[in-house]
């Protein structure tokens, strides 16, 4: 089993960097566990931590001025929330963060990272990779949006979860159907909308499992 240390070391914030500055890193590391629902961070809260999800899932939140809450990520493990925040020394969380599921996850204290990666050029490297990916991910889910219906984004994230040579698949959601709707930009009720017009094509969903009797029409509906 790797120790707490050799599973912090395979996150992205640690790629490529030797010993002395991973040992630094590790340092300023803080584990804390979540349970359901329960607040990580409030939009708008003082930036503190860069975080980065361990086991579990993280819902990343935005809310609006009459207290309509939606997501507008889903963190899976090995995934950071709050780098943008390293070089801003006075900035705010642009989002809420709240646990799906039992959760742990890795605090970095954003001050000390700050600090360490003043001059260290692989760190700042991989703090800009995780930036990066972020905004290429933000740009992709736009770009959803505005090509594809709630049902053909449905369906496209059946196909990617499917191998492509079968014909008929039977497979279970990885997370439960509120989440999947943030992580796919929808509300609830698009996805339960996209689910009836997916039936029309094969498509059966129970509880979190998913039937699906013919690839081929799946792709069509794409």
């Amino acid at each position: 089993m790797l120790t707490m240390d050799e599973l912090l070391r395979r996150l992205e914030l640690f790629e490529g960097l030797d010993a002395k500055d991973s040992n630094s890193i590790l340092r300023l590391a803080e584990l804390r566990s979540y349970s359901p629902n329960e607040d990580i961070v409030g939009e708008g809260q003082a930036g503190s931590h860069l975080f980065c999800v361990l086991t579990g899932l993280v819902r990343l939140t935005k809310r609006e001025s009459s207290g309509r809450e939606v997501d507008v990520c889903v963190c899976e493990p090995g995934d950071a929330f709050g780098e943008y925040l390293v070089p801003c020394e006075d900035g705010s969380y642009e989002h809420g963060a709240k646990a799906a599921e039992f959760t742990e996850v890795v605090m970095f204290d954003l001050a000390g990272l700050r600090a360490l990666a003043n001059g260290r050029q692989a760190i700042q490297r991989n703090i800009m990779r995780i930036m990066a990916r972020h905004l290429v991910g933000a740009f992709n889910c736009i770009a959803g949006d505005r090509l594809h219906t709630a049902a053909q984004r449905v369906a496209n994230y059946f196909l990617s979860h499917c191998p492509a040579t079968t014909s008929q698949v039977t497979f279970r959601l990885p997370y439960q159907k509120r989440v999947l709707a943030g992580k796919l930009g929808l509300a609830p009720e698009a996805l339960s909308r996209a689910f009836a017009a997916l039936a029309e094509v094969g498509v059966d969903v129970r509880g979190r499992t998913v039937r699906i009797e013919s690839m081929a029409m799946l792709r069509l509906a794409c």
